[in-house]
């Protein structure tokens, strides 16, 4: 049963289930709009952000093997976000255990 089937059966006021398809529809537009940005580029300012941390903890990330390595263009590194993110979550796992 999709979702939306699972909205249309619930017991509530039709202004509620207008709100839960919204959200729906929300959802799903941001769910295709991040598949989207997986193998975009971002530069090292922009890969801070991602890994949320700051220039020196972003440096001594950096050095480890695990690391994702950057493209280089010129004198600038570029990153892939998808990479950063997988990176990210193994390392944050990694901390918490």
């Amino acid at each position: 049963m999709s979702t939306e089937q699972q909205i249309i059966l619930l017991d509530i006021h039709p202004d509620a289930k207008a709100v839960l398809f919204a959200l729906l529809q929300e959802n799903i537009q941001l769910r295709t709009e991040l598949e989207e940005q997986k193998d975009r580029l971002v530069n090292t300012r922009e890969a801070m952000e991602v890994m949320g941390c700051a220039h020196a903890k972003f440096w001594k990330l950096n050095k480890l093997d695990s690391f994702p390595k950057p493209v280089q263009f010129g004198k600038s590194n570029y990153y892939r976000i998808n990479e950063l993110i997988a990176f990210r979550t193994q390392y944050q796992q990694q901390v918490n255990n």
